[in-house]
């Protein structure tokens, strides 16, 4: 095997799981870098559910097929990883490097910090004050950058402007979709389209709930101005419309998607959702015993509160924190750590 000399770009690996908002962080930082990364999605066994504490470093959560091809390739000098499932496995190459891999890890590992070069977390995961924390306000995404297909692209160009997007999420952990609130949003969305000339845009995503999209696509087919309704996987494509929008409003209950929203640089207003009934429960506990602090293993609250400090809430606005200086914030912490001399190529 070859060495990395003080020259050679460092072998970077975007490990990728099941999750596309998980998926996009790691893409979006790996690519905002500049150098060249592979790509590893890794599929996982039942074994993912123990947790990355019981875990520890190993590969035992992956399928076989995931570990061959992880074992059979080159080791990294770094690695960027998302999401819990990943923890083990980049553990396992740290330990596997007798420590001199890097690792960064985007969102919560819900391990102590320390395990990684730095953790990027947004003020929704309950991550102790630690020096390789770094808390941005939203999260890093690909929206600004994804280039959606040209025929795509095409066709929306009939629709009028100003194109509002409405972007509907639906039922997570602690939170569900406010039905009146999302169609309310979609009734006051068209009372302006009619009044500007201009037309809206809807799309919705894998969480949202049949019910509401049947309502939805009803209201739609029967209105009086332009309309567009599109589905994951479905034409026009999620970055086409993000890219083709004048204004953005989503349901608050996805951090990907709002981040998503923001990084686009355009106006964003946040549609309210409320607290599903296990939300009640477990918030009202943690408030009354750990007040003030998140909720395990996420507290949209504490996202909420970061953005309207920044001038994001339920009126449309740009916030006063641009994307480019949360780039900047982030990059500024990744550098030293990618910058550094490599080892010598370890094998496993």
């Amino acid at each position: 095997m070859t060495q990395a000399g003080e020259d050679a770009a460092p072998r970077i690996w975007a490990l990728l799981g099941a999750h596309v908002g998980d998926n996009n962080q790691v893409i979006a930082l790996a690519e905002a870098l500049s150098l060249p990364f592979e790509v590893k999605q890794l599929e996982y066994n039942q074994l993912r559910h123990l947790g990355p504490r019981l875990l520890g470093a190993s590969l035992v959560s992956l399928t076989k097929a995931s570990r061959q091809a992880i074992a059979s390739d080159v080791p990294p000098h770094i690695t960027i990883s998302s999401g819990h499932r990943s923890v083990a496995v980049a553990r396992a190459l740290r330990r596997c490097s007798g420590g001199s891999k890097r690792s960064i890890h985007v969102g919560f590992p819900r391990i102590a910090p320390g395990h990684f070069d730095l953790v990027i977390a947004t003020p929704q995961y309950p991550i102790a004050d630690h020096a390789n924390v770094l808390r941005t306000t939203y999260a890093l995404t690909r929206a600004g950058t994804s280039v959606p297909d040209a025929d795509d692209e095409a066709q929306l160009v009939p629709v009028s402007h100003p194109r509002a997007l409405l972007i509907i999420g639906g039922p997570s952990l602690y939170w569900t979709v406010n039905s009146s609130r999302t169609l309310g949003t979609i009734a006051a969305m068209l009372d302006e389209a009619q009044a500007k000339g201009g037309s809206i845009m809807v799309t919705t995503s894998p969480r949202t709930p049949r019910r509401l999209k049947a309502k939805i696509a009803q209201i739609l087919r029967t209105a009086d101005v332009p309309t567009v309704l599109a589905e994951p996987g479905g034409t026009p494509t999620y970055a086409a419309l993000l890219k083709s929008s004048d204004s953005i409003r989503i349901t608050a209950d996805s951090v990907s998607m709002v981040s998503d929203a923001i990084w686009t640089g355009k106006p964003v207003g946040l549609v309210p959702v409320r607290k599903s009934l296990l939300g009640w429960l477990m918030m009202g506990i943690m408030d009354l015993l750990r007040p003030g602090r998140p909720a395990y293993p996420q507290d949209l609250r504490c996202f909420w509160n970061a953005l309207k400090a920044v001038g994001i809430s339920q009126d449309l606005a740009t916030p006063n924190l641009s994307a480019s200086d949360e780039l900047r914030t982030i990059i500024d912490r990744v550098r030293p750590i990618v910058g550094r001399e490599w080892p010598p190529d370890t094998t496993f």
